[in-house]
């Protein structure tokens, strides 16, 4: 454009547009969710709708017991961790750990809660004994109950040769004081620990045999008698 009187014009700018279709894509399949599709059946016939188990069914039985007996202590706030995301870890246990590489052994969930870990440790690998400790009474009785669904809806499925010689144990105690020294994988969400608590933990865990391993959720374990072999990320729910 010149310094002259001449007529000027100024185009705004074009813009073409092609045809599109916009299309959502499904996630690519998981193959270990893929091969884990009855066991994820079974384990929502133990803890789903056909019990009419909500996803806050925990943390509501938890927090009327609590609210019921005065207890204020932010430890007993309660956590679960969700199926899938808890083969996701036993499989890295196997798969980057050694563990589990036959079946038998000891599985420990220290606050057990509904007892959702410990059914899905069964439903996971053939373990020779499974043990829940929880000190909320209303919580223990749930894992109670759901041992008489396990035994009706899930060991049919299963059969005799995979759950004959797997032994279950529910202990409505402290954890301090119950007796999980023959552990061989240790399950805490211990994310509402406090140090006291994990220095207690660490101490009693002294007794667990070399190369026991276990599995925290944000604390530690502390001391010289356990290393750290990995962290990772996992999706879990939390109550108050």
């Amino acid at each position: 454009m010149s310094d002259s009187d001449s007529d000027a014009s100024i185009e705004p700018p074009t813009h073409e547009f092609a045809d599109s279709t916009l299309t959502a894509t499904e996630p690519p399949p998981n193959p270990l969710m893929e091969s884990l599709k009855q066991e994820i059946d079974l384990f929502d016939k133990l803890y789903g709708k056909q019990r009419g188990f909500s996803e806050t069914h925990g943390k509501e039985i938890s927090r009327a017991e609590r609210k019921r007996e005065g207890y204020i202590s932010t430890t007993l706030t309660y956590g679960e961790i969700k199926f899938e995301t808890f083969a996701e870890l036993m499989n890295i246990l196997k798969e980057r750990h050694g563990a589990m590489k036959e079946d038998g052994g000891v599985f420990v969930d220290i606050g057990c809660g509904i007892g959702k870990p410990l059914f899905g440790a069964a439903l996971l690998h053939k373990f020779d004994k499974i043990v829940g400790i929880e000190i909320l009474e209303d919580l223990y009785k749930v894992c109670v109950e759901t041992m008489q669904h396990w035994t009706r809806h899930v060991k049919p499925v299963l059969g005799e040769e995979r759950t004959q010689d797997m032994q279950f144990s529910f202990l409505n105690n402290d954890f301090l004081i119950a007796d999980w020294s023959d552990a061989d994988i240790v399950f805490m969400n211990s994310t509402c620990f406090n140090r006291s608590l994990m220095i207690d933990l660490s101490a009693k865990g002294k007794a667990l045999a070399p190369g026991t391993i276990v599995v925290t959720t944000t604390k530690r374990m502390v001391g010289p008698a356990f290393d750290l072999v990995e962290e990772l990320q996992m999706e879990e729910s939390w109550g108050d």
